[in-house]
């Protein structure tokens, strides 16, 4: 059975790109959702294996507040996914959960490397 992985990011193209590069790796994506709320709710029904979470999105909720939501209902690894990397290096307390950061734009080899080192391939 594949990794069963949840995007969450607010982009269309980006979340679009994304899920194309991951079924090119193997893996299944069971869900996108655009903002903190949809994540939660998606991810409760789904269950992810993995969630892929954009730091900023639609909605009133960000990405590590979502994060932190959709861990504790799942305890799925989270890997956060952001042109803007360097507000980790700012305040490290936002990757709670402890996650990895994969900054865009990335290309396939850059995720399937995140991929390995999450899910072991």
């Amino acid at each position: 059975m594949s990794l069963r992985i949840l995007i969450v990011e607010d982009e269309q193209i980006v979340a679009a790109d994304l899920e194309n590069k991951l079924n090119r790796l193997g893996y299944e994506v069971v869900g996108i959702a655009a903002s903190g709320e949809e994540a939660i709710a998606i991810a409760e029904q789904v269950r992810p294996g993995l969630v892929f979470m954009d730091v900023r999105l639609q909605g009133a909720m960000d990405g590590t507040q979502a994060a932190r939501q959709v861990q504790r209902l799942t305890g799925s690894p989270i890997i956060f996914i952001t042109a803007y990397a360097e507000i980790f290096m700012r305040d490290p307390t936002l990757m709670n959960p402890p996650g990895l950061c994969l900054s865009k734009p990335f290309s396939i080899h850059q995720l399937q490397a995140v991929l390995e080192t999450v899910a072991g391939g």
